[in-house]
């Protein structure tokens, strides 16, 4: 995904060909960001997303964030552009850049599995992650944390994730409806009722041939 801002022209993808640690990538990226909490991580990542950033039409800088854990992918609510930096969910991590540099301001885990999504919210920042909702500061700090009785993914055609108004309105994975507000008080449940067939029959027929 291209971007403009400032006179910058910012450029985000996914580098799935990217190799770790190989000499023969088609691309070579500057600064690769990427630690692995083991040996075999060093080989292997996840989500390889790329940043490249021109000024005239010229490449002035470019990284490639590589992770491991629930694989993301790029699309308008993947990162956040503001205030001459940019954030972007590479799987459970959230990762800050400075602007035009990309140098690495911060990076830290948040969702135990994946980060699906970042929104702008008054001076902060929500995290659809895929266990919790996060909000959090633009330094990385917690300001509260969110979860229900299931994953935050719907497979009926619920959408898992909106912001309404003052409100953020959820769906889990057995589509039980929650909806909290900005501070993170949850101001509405609504579990889902399962209507067991049997329970619908007469007593005496629920035996019966």
């Amino acid at each position: 995904m291209k971007n403009i801002y400032k006179n910058f022209e910012i450029e985000i993808f996914n580098d799935a060909n990217y190799c770790l640690n190989s000499t023969s990538n088609f691309r070579h990226y500057q600064n690769v960001y990427f630690e692995g909490k083991h040996q075999e991580d060093k080989f292997h990542s996840t989500s390889k997303h790329a940043v490249i950033v021109k000024e005239n039409g010229i490449e002035i800088s470019n990284v490639i964030l590589c992770e491991v854990g629930g694989a993301t992918g790029i699309d308008k609510n993947s990162f956040i552009i503001d205030d001459d930096k940019i954030w972007i969910c590479v799987c459970n991590k959230i990762y800050c850049l400075e602007i035009p540099t990309l140098e690495l301001v911060w990076y830290k885990e948040f969702d135990w599995a994946t980060n699906f999504a970042i929104y702008k919210l008054e001076k902060d920042f929500i995290i659809h992650g895929e266990s919790e909702i996060f909000r959090i500061t633009q330094e990385g700090g917690i300001v509260w944390r969110f979860g229900g009785r299931d994953i935050w993914v719907n497979n009926e055609d619920q959408k898992e994730f909106n912001i309404e108004n003052n409100t953020i309105r959820l769906f889990d994975f057995q589509s039980n409806e929650y909806v909290i507000d900005f501070d993170g008080n949850q101001t509405i449940d609504n579990p889902r009722v399962i209507v067991i067939e049997a329970a619908k029959r007469k007593w005496w027929k629920i035996f019966k041939n």
